[in-house]
């Protein structure tokens, strides 16, 4: 199969490289710095876009437990439903971080 121009081909899978992913996960604290909801929003979007352009597999976020947690699983479900994110989970049994799986 041939790719689109710009687009990376793996020699030894054949698969697209942007999709690959690093295997890292990066831990960003988005609720703990005086943010406001729209602010923890903006984060979220600012570092969603630093981990697929780092090709990082996921994200660790620290949300908190309140206003802003709520808001941060409303847009992931908005995200997962539209292929932006792979999936979602709550870390372990820590209510106050989620784990995003980008690739």
């Amino acid at each position: 199969m041939r790719l689109p121009p710009g687009q990376a081909q793996c020699p030894k899978c054949d698969d697209q490289l942007g999709r690959q992913s690093t295997g890292v996960i990066l831990t960003v604290d988005i609720a703990h710095q005086g943010e406001r909801v729209h602010e923890a929003l903006a984060k979220l979007a600012h570092w969603c876009g630093v981990a697929d352009q780092e090709r990082a597999a996921g994200l660790r976020l620290i949300v908190g437990s309140g206003l802003i947690r709520e808001a941060i699983l409303g847009e992931l479900r908005f995200r997962q439903l539209s292929g932006g994110i792979t999936y979602f989970e709550q870390d372990g049994r820590n209510q106050g971080a989620v784990l995003v799986m980008l690739r």
